[in-house]
């Protein structure tokens, strides 16, 4: 949002859940016979589980919370099947920390440069509609600018706050 805050979070719904909506009818799920979806909540977040939200073609499950799987037992599991541990998919996402922005600026400059990339062509779109620009970050600034290209102290979170109580170790 112009103000900086970061909008709302229709992500999910407007990238995944209508998207996934629709390749599945168009493969046939319907009410009579309707598709497995797997959501892989793990049991660190169970509070994310729900069975509010969900279409009459579809047959929702929880994988991980029925093996008692953590957030944290991933990687390894990953891991030990020789796999590699595949990165977050939400690199454009308003609502990362400013230190997980640094890391993509470190080690994934690429995806970094891409990010900022589509910042700039939303701006443009923008402001050839003669709207406000919007950011990436709630510090209402191009994410290149406001992205700290050094390493932080291990207590700075990126949002102003001081919540690890590093400082009071």
């Amino acid at each position: 949002m112009s103000n900086g805050a970061p909008g709302t979070r229709s992500c999910t719904a407007d990238f995944k859940i209508r998207v996934i909506g629709r390749w599945l009818k168009a493969h046939g799920a319907n009410p009579a016979n309707p598709a497995t979806i797997a959501i892989g909540i793990s049991l660190d977040e169970i509070h994310r589980a729900n069975t509010r939200r969900h279409e009459p073609y579809e047959n929702i499950v929880y994988p991980l919370l029925d093996l008692r799987i953590r957030r944290t037992d991933c990687p390894r599991i990953i891991r030990s099947t020789g796999l590699p541990v595949p990165p977050k998919s939400a690199w454009f996402c308003p609502f990362h920390r400013l230190t997980t922005w640094q890391t993509m600026r470190r080690e994934q400059p690429t995806l970094f440069t891409k990010a900022c990339h589509l910042e700039t062509t939303i701006n443009q779109r923008r402001h050839d509609l003669g709207k406000d620009p919007v950011y990436l970050t709630r510090y209402n600034a191009p994410l290149a600018d406001v992205t700290p290209t050094t390493d932080t102290l291990p207590f700075d979170d990126g949002d102003g706050t001081c919540d690890s109580g590093w400082c009071f170790k």
